[in-house]
């Protein structure tokens, strides 16, 4: 069963989304990649996203979505967890700036996963990226498509299983 987290977290501001982008470029990060940003220079990609909040006037608030994807131990190869974390990434790439990479297991996760970052900003239409109830399910089912594994996400505290 893959187990997907939802961060909402809004403390730190734009240090957190810096951060967070800096995280899925170090030297852990395997096989990562990005949608309308520069994958390979993480200040890059944190001054396009703040281009295009920049832009549509939405500096404010939560600058990011933080994803992470752990994929249950079936999953027993980085190149299948690494092609899993691309498909999962791209889901959001239509309307989205997305930064996302892949690491291996670790002892504090226990699986693959998969880190993904998305603006909160859409760069089509400026609309802020919604990440309800009904949204994330419908990203929980995608990811149960895409990687043949029941998952589970977290949502407010609540683990909520789909599929």
């Amino acid at each position: 069963m893959a187990k997907i987290d939802v961060i909402r977290n809004t403390y730190g501001g734009l240090d957190y989304l810096q951060n967070a982008l800096n995280y899925v470029s170090d030297s852990r990060a395997i096989y990562g990649g990005g949608y309308g940003v520069n994958q390979y220079d993480p200040n890059m990609a944190y001054n396009q996203m703040l281009a295009v909040k920049g832009y549509y006037g939405k500096t404010s608030g939560n600058p990011l979505v933080h994803i992470v994807i752990a994929y249950d131990d079936s999953v027993k190869d980085i190149n299948t967890a690494a092609r899993f974390g691309q498909q999962c990434a791209q889901f959001f790439a239509s309307k989205f700036q997305v930064l996302y990479c892949t690491h291996e297991k670790d002892f504090q996760c226990g699986n693959f996963h998969t880190h993904i970052i998305i603006n909160s900003v859409s760069y089509i239409n400026g609309q802020m990226i919604k990440t309800g109830f009904d949204e994330m399910n419908a990203y929980c089912n995608y990811v149960t498509r895409v990687t043949g594994q029941k998952s589970w996400f977290y949502f407010d505290n609540k683990a909520i299983y789909s599929g």
